[in-house]
């Protein structure tokens, strides 16, 4: 803060003048500065202030506007969480009560009205699951699905459906990932439940693979590959290949010791040996870094195995895109017939003659109106089911051909096992005497007992073999051709195909040859054969907790003993499952409360030095101050004085 210092040598006038204005402007300047500063706090004001420091606080403003976004994040996520607490604690109160009126239903001294009041208070409960699952919390739906603008369910006839999602939101609060905002429906009711899980379609490899999709989609990672004859090893480039095709096309462009190599496609792998045929060494290694000859499984580094060499284990992923043709280990599968989908009492029958791969399987299905949502399970490679109306039942089976089983979602299977019938309680056996009987048209009676039977195939297996049903008049059983059941045909003659239960099995009904009550059911004649068409015997339920209320709201009023200690277990299921839920947003309530606080902290240190860079010292500012006001006064005196100088004052 230099003065500049009073002329002593004869200077024009303009130039003395315009000095001693020049440190009063810079005095002016100076001062104005530190007025800013006090009435700022800031020492940087601007870039020009001072820029290494500006580009310092720049830096630490974005980092305190992250943090601070993390931390409203983390409040917005903890609202949620409060508000999905409070909606599985509530759905946990109203299953308390279920399971209480459950256990007082349990019993067959009660009158009709009494079961009539109990059942009313199941559908209070019901009720009161379904507002749960419509809950809304800043307009969004808790249970029913993010962004969904409609109620997520909704009471449809007797049923309740889902029109929710399994979508749930996530945000970023910091912890290297983001985090759930809430739950999904499924997760805290069971809504939009898996009630079947498909089987595995098998694709099968072709040219246009991608080597990505390779080993059911752990893909293979394209590199150098050595091969040799028993000689120098040539090494084969397969960093440009993609596809199947390419490695195919770049291994049968190479020669060995003189000897063209040939690659061929497997439908799980492929195969690589001399054009010509003859034996020979074919040694196949990776080049140093790379794993592709052994992700390929055609890896022989000593040439030990003679060619041809057969890699498997290369089936690709099933995708949406996969077409119909290439299903069933490139068997291809024939879906022309459709299938038959049967939601409670509504049956569609779904056509899929236009159908060419298996995205168009599922929209045709998803688009059959029978509450039915279906999707591909990549890590499965089958085609998954969900239950989207609750209180019903649910059948897939055939329309004539053999889409369904094709398709892996038949529902009632040759390997249905004995001990999934009659939802899950399996059969009754008789220990005194069969567990039922079939008369055949001529009249001779064939008596079963199942012990030791396991599947549907077995039961089968035992009308087939029973040693009573070897004669041209024998009946032959098989799984219908249209829709479910175990159909059995015979030639016509006196009585039509009659099946009795005993008294103590549930066999017959539970294999779906006869109906609940039914002690008896005899067939018809249709053209030369005589027809008995056993019905369902596999259904799925929806599932959920929605599903178990409605069944049982009909069970108690009906004084079902049996299925109300059926569902009594599911319930106690639905309580554990929305107990587990509720423990698991507690557990990421407090996680995100950590993160949020890991966040202030981190703004308070930021916030700090932001501090450090950008704000005055008022101490300091205060000094500086007083002295450019001395050094302004000075120079007003200064000015002062020479406007009163004479002429002499230069003699």
């Amino acid at each position: 803060m230099a003065i500049l210092p009073a002329a002593t040598s004869r200077v024009s006038e303009p130039l003395k003048n315009q000095r001693l204005l020049g440190q009063l402007n810079a005095d002016q300047l100076a001062i104005q500065r530190q007025y800013d500063q006090l009435s700022t706090g800031r020492r940087v004001t601007r870039l020009s202030d001072d820029p290494a420091a500006a580009g310092r606080a720049l830096t630490l403003q974005r980092g305190i506007s992250q943090v601070e976004q993390l931390s409203r994040n983390a409040g917005v996520a903890e609202s949620f969480y409060t508000a999905t607490d409070s909606a599985i604690g509530r759905l946990s109160d109203a299953l308390t009560e279920s399971r209480g009126v459950t256990v007082e239903a349990a019993q067959n001294i009660l009158s009709s009205d009494e079961r009539e009041a109990l059942a009313l208070t199941i559908r209070s409960s019901l009720q009161s699951a379904v507002a749960i699952g419509n809950t809304l919390f800043r307009d969004h739906q808790v249970l029913g699905g993010v962004l969904q603008p409609a109620s997520a369910l909704q009471f449809d006839g007797g049923g309740v459906v889902f029109n929710g999602t399994d979508a749930i939101a996530r945000t970023n609060v910091g912890g290297g990932g983001l985090v759930p905002v809430g739950v999904s429906g499924n997760d805290a009711l069971g809504l939009a439940n898996r009630f079947l899980e498909g089987k595995s379609l098998n694709a099968a490899l072709d040219r246009s693979t991608p080597l990505t999709d390779l080993r059911s989609g752990r893909g293979v990672d394209p590199g150098l590959i050595r091969l040799s004859g028993g000689g120098n090893f040539v090494d084969v480039d397969l960093r440009s290949a993609t596809t199947v095709g390419n490695v195919l096309d770049l291994i049968s462009a190479v020669e060995v010791q003189g000897r063209s190599i040939q690659a061929t496609i497997q439908p799980d792998g492929i195969t690589i040996a001399y054009a010509d045929g003859l034996p020979g060494t074919l040694a196949v290694d990776d080049a140093a870094g790379d794993s592709l000859a052994k992700d390929l499984s055609i890896l022989n580094p000593l040439g030990t195995t003679a060619p041809p060499i057969v890699a498997t284990g290369l089936a690709p992923r099933v995708t949406e895109s996969t077409l119909l043709s290439r299903l069933a280990s490139g068997v291809g599968i024939n879906v022309q017939a459709g299938i038959r989908i049967t939601s409670g009492t509504n049956t569609v029958i779904v056509d899929l003659s236009q159908a060419r791969n298996v995205g168009d399987v599922l929209i045709a299905i998803n688009r059959s109106g029978t509450d039915i949502r279906a999707e591909l399970n990549e890590s499965s490679g089958g085609i998954d089911l969900r239950a989207l109306r609750s209180g019903v039942d649910y059948a897939i089976g055939e329309n004539g051909g053999n889409a369904a089983t094709s398709l892996g979602i038949r529902t009632a299977t040759a390997e249905t096992r004995l001990s999934d019938l009659d939802k899950g309680r399996g059969i009754v056996l008789n220990e005194l005497g069969p567990e039922f009987s079939i008369t055949r048209p001529d009249g001779t009676i064939l008596d079963f007992n199942l012990e030791g039977a396991e599947t549907i195939q077995d039961v089968i297996n035992l009308i087939v073999n029973h040693p009573s049903n070897q004669d041209p008049l024998r009946i032959i059983p098989s799984l219908n051709a249209v829709g479910n059941g175990i159909q059995l045909v015979g030639p016509p003659t006196a009585i039509p195909i009659t099946i009795r239960r005993s008294d103590v099995s549930n066999a017959a009904e539970a294999l779906g040859f006869l109906g609940e009550g039914q002690a008896e059911a005899q067939g018809f004649t249709s053209g030369s054969f005589a027809l008995f068409n056993g019905g369902e015997y596999a259904k799925k339920e929806a599932g959920g907790t929605i599903d178990v209320l409605l069944r049982l709201e009909d069970a108690i009023r009906g004084g079902d003993i049996r299925e109300i200690e059926r569902l009594q277990g599911l319930l106690d299921h639905s309580f554990d499952q929305s107990t587990r839920v509720r423990g698991r947003v507690g557990v990421w309530s407090q996680n995100v409360d950590s993160l949020r606080d890991a966040a202030d902290n981190q703004a308070i240190s930021l916030k700090s030095e932001l501090s450090d860079e950008v704000d005055a010292d008022l101490a300091t500012v205060i000094s500086e101050l007083q002295q450019r006001q001395a050094s302004q006064e000075a120079s007003l005196r200064l000015i002062g004085q020479t406007a009163r100088l004479t002429l002499l004052d230069f003699l």
